[in-house]
C-alpha cells in the first residue's frame, strides 16, 4: 500500500527532495522539512501545491517534538517517515575544523535518533508506520579520510538494526537507505576537501543521481522484507564484497603508503 501521509526531513534538496517528488506524484500527502526557509520554499514550487512544509532543526529534540506534534495535530500522523538529512566534511582527521567533527555527530548521528524519538509515540499509536533512516556506503565500510562522517554513518545502521527489533511487535518497520556518491547541492562542496588519495580512487566509483536513488527507495518501500537499501549495481557488489571479502576491502579502501 502507497503511504497515505509522509514526512520527509532533509527534504528541501537532494536525495530528500527527489523522494518527496516521488511520493507526491503517486498521491501520498509530503511535509517536507529542513532548516533553510528559503530552500523549503525553491522545494514547494516543484512539489506542488498540495505538498507542506516546515521549517526544523533537527539537532534540537525540542525544535523537531515541537513540529511533529504541530504537523500531527495539523496533517496527521505519517504513514512514512523518511529522515535524509545530513552532511559530509572529509579531510584528514587531525586537520577538520572542531565545528565540523561535533556538527556531523549532532546532525547525522543525533538528528536521526531526534527524528525518529519524536515520531515514535504516534507511530506506536497507530500500530503501523514505516521509518527510513538514511546511512551510506561509508557506513558499510570506513574510508580514510570520512573518519568522522563514516562514524556518524555507523551510528545509523546499529541504531536503526536496534530499533527495528524494537519497534516490530508494534508493527513499525524501519529501514535504512545506503546511498554511493550522489550528486546532491553539497557534493561539490565536499569534494573541495577530499584528500587527493580520496579523489583518485573515486575515479572509478560509480556516481548516482538524486533521482536515481531516490526511486531505489521507492521501490524498495513496496517491499516489507529488506532491511538495507543499497542504491546502484555497483555499490550492492561492495556490498557483499565488505561482508564476505573483509580483507579485499581493506586493501581498497585504506590510505596508500606515502613512501611507496
Amino acid at each position: 500500500m502507497k503511504p497515505r501521509i509522509a514526512y520527509v526531513f532533509g527534504g528541501s534538496e537532494g536525495i530528500g527532495l527527489a523522494v518527496a517528488e516521488r511520493l507526491v506524484a503517486a498521491g501520498t500527502r509530503v511535509v517536507v522539512l529542513s532548516r533553510s526557509e528559503t530552500k523549503l520554499a525553491a522545494a514547494l514550487v516543484r512539489l506542488g501545491p498540495d505538498a507542506r512544509s516546515r521549517a526544523v532543526d533537527v539537532t534540537s529534540l525540542d525544535a523537531v517534538n515541537a513540529a511533529v506534534a504541530g504537523l500531527v495535530a495539523e496533517v496527521g500522523v505519517p504513514d512514512l517517515v523518511v529522515t535524509t538529512a545530513g552532511y559530509a566534511r572529509p579531510g584528514y582527521l587531525d586537520e577538520l575544523p572542531d565545528e565540523d567533527v561535533t556538527g556531523m555527530v549532532a546532525t547525522n548521528l543525533l538528528g536521526t535518533i531526534n527524528v525518529v524519538r519524536a515520531v515514535l509515540p504516534h507511530l506506536r499509536a497507530a500500530g503501523t508506520g514505516t521509518i527510513v533512516t538514511t546511512s551510506s556506503m561509508a557506513g558499510l565500510a570506513g574510508v580514510f579520510g570520512y573518519t568522522v562522517y563514516s562514524a556518524t554513518k555507523f551510528g545509523v545502521i546499529g541504531f536503526s538494526e536496534a530499533l527495528r527489533r524494537e519497534v516490530r511487535p508494534y508493527g513499525i518497520t524501519v529501514k535504512v537507505l545506503c546511498p554511493p556518491n550522489t550528486l546532491t547541492p553539497g557534493f561539490e562542496e565536499e569534494n573541495l576537501h577530499k584528500p587527493a588519495e580520496v579523489l583518485a580512487a573515486e575515479e572509478s566509483v560509480a556516481t548516482l543521481t538524486p533521482a536515481q536513488v531516490a526511486d531505489t527507495l521507492v521501490r524498495a518501500l513496496g517491499r516489507r522484507r529488506g532491511f538495507l537499501v543499497v542504491p546502484g549495481r555497483d555499490s550492492r557488489l561492495a556490498a557483499v564484497a565488505i561482508r564476505h571479502l573483509p580483507a579485499v576491502v581493506d586493501r581498497a579502501l585504506r590510505r596508500p603508503d606515502p613512501a611507496r
